[in-house]
């Protein structure tokens, strides 16, 4: 039986922040966590922590309210419990408005707090408002929709002075959340991005050259070999950094030569098969590591218990994750592999049409194979 939530204020320390320990709000997950690990963040469910002591599991919930971290005890209790008890409380805690008018930092914080986002996304959500809208934080949003001169000076000032990329995602961002809130309260004025020529970035061809990627090669040698491992990896699968980063024994199936990347943009997860050089590589890997109670393939050098994190190799002549998930996409391609492969593969959404909707990719994993297989012989022969 569940406990009843019990409220707390806790000193200005917020467990679990930091790249540590993290889970997703599913059962099974929850129930492979070793015994005695202490705290784990549910990363799916805001504000949501995990306890794992020596003998029982408990939930806790934490969020900010007036400047102090406030913490709600849920006890223990199932994954579907938590999550349920967690959004409750969560909608509970929320801290009034001064007069029915929002500031814009306000709806910025409900926006990320009530949004499943992903963590990169919420990071570069919160820098930003830091960083290129710290002069407009304490503005309601009445006030805000009312100055689009000032909205529209803002973007071109960006432009000019951080580039059209910046610019483009400022204003997105300002636009997602003030329409976001303008659903709650329909007479705020028209969004004043309207009157901005919101910049449009073209796509970027980062994908590497044969003889980017020999000199690519040539940088990783120089690489510890934990670092070694990582980038090979991320070349062999076109994952996101962060998905190699948050990897698992667990979610490596050496013998069936799959990877489950738990961790993956808007919460999407996604299994692949290992090519067998992957393979290859990841079991010698697993006995020259330094095991760790959460099973991480890369655990950090620096933190015991966490995996590395913001890994950036660029001084060494070693390009981005993102290069290469450019990379593995434009090489499939040049394979001829089908549309709707490739974006299994690549983790990506298949939303667009219902026929593509009515894909099972759990049983395409064979049909992915051979694809994987050309992809790793086309770089052999670079």
């Amino acid at each position: 039986m569940a406990k009843k939530a019990e409220v707390v204020t806790m000193p200005a320390r917020e467990p679990g922040a930091g790249g540590k320990k993290t889970v997703r709000c599913r059962q099974e997950e929850i129930d492979r966590i070793p015994p005695g690990t202490g705290d784990w963040r549910v990363v799916d469910v805001p504000g949501l922590y995990l306890r794992a002591g020596a003998r029982e599991r408990s939930f806790r919930l934490q969020r900010r309210v007036a400047g102090k971290l406030v913490t709600v005890v849920l006890g223990p209790m199932t994954a579907a419990e938590a999550r349920r008890a967690a959004m409750k409380q969560w909608a509970a805690l929320k801290p009034p408005t001064r007069e029915g008018k929002i500031t814009l930092a306000e709806a910025w914080a409900r926006f990320l707090d009530e949004r499943r986002l992903a963590e990169r996304t919420v990071f570069l959500y919160r820098y930003n408002l830091s960083k290129y809208l710290a002069g407009w934080q304490d503005r309601t949003l009445e006030q805000i929709g009312n100055d689009r001169a000032g909205v529209r000076a803002l973007c071109l000032r960006l432009q000019r002075e951080r580039g059209m990329a910046l610019a483009s995602q400022v204003m997105r961002q300002l636009r997602a959340v003030y329409q976001y809130w303008r659903r709650v309260q329909p007479d705020l004025p028209e969004t004043p991005t309207a009157a901005v020529d919101i910049p449009t970035v073209g796509s970027r061809n980062w994908a590497l050259s044969p003889d980017e990627l020999k000199a690519w090669w040539a940088g990783v040698q120089k690489l510890t070999p934990l670092k070694q491992v990582f980038w090979q990896l991320v070349l062999l699968t076109g994952c996101r950094r962060g998905s190699a980063e948050a990897l698992r024994w667990q979610d490596v199936d050496l013998e069936g030569a799959t990877i489950h990347f738990s961790t993956a943009k808007a919460g999407r997860t996604y299994t692949i098969p290992a090519c067998r050089r992957l393979v290859k590589l990841l079991r010698e890997w697993r006995q020259q590591c330094l095991p760790t109670e959460a099973g991480w393939v890369f655990p950090s050098p620096f933190k015991p218990e966490a995996h590395i994190a913001c890994v950036r190799d660029d001084k060494r002549g070693v390009a981005s994750a993102h290069h290469l998930r450019h990379l593995y996409r434009t090489t499939l391609a040049g394979l001829g592999c089908p549309t709707d492969l490739a974006r299994l593969l690549l983790g990506h959404s298949l939303s667009g049409d219902v026929s593509r909707g009515y894909i099972t990719p759990h049983l395409l994993t064979d049909a992915l194979r051979p694809w994987a297989e050309a992809v790793e012989r086309r770089y052999a022969e670079i």
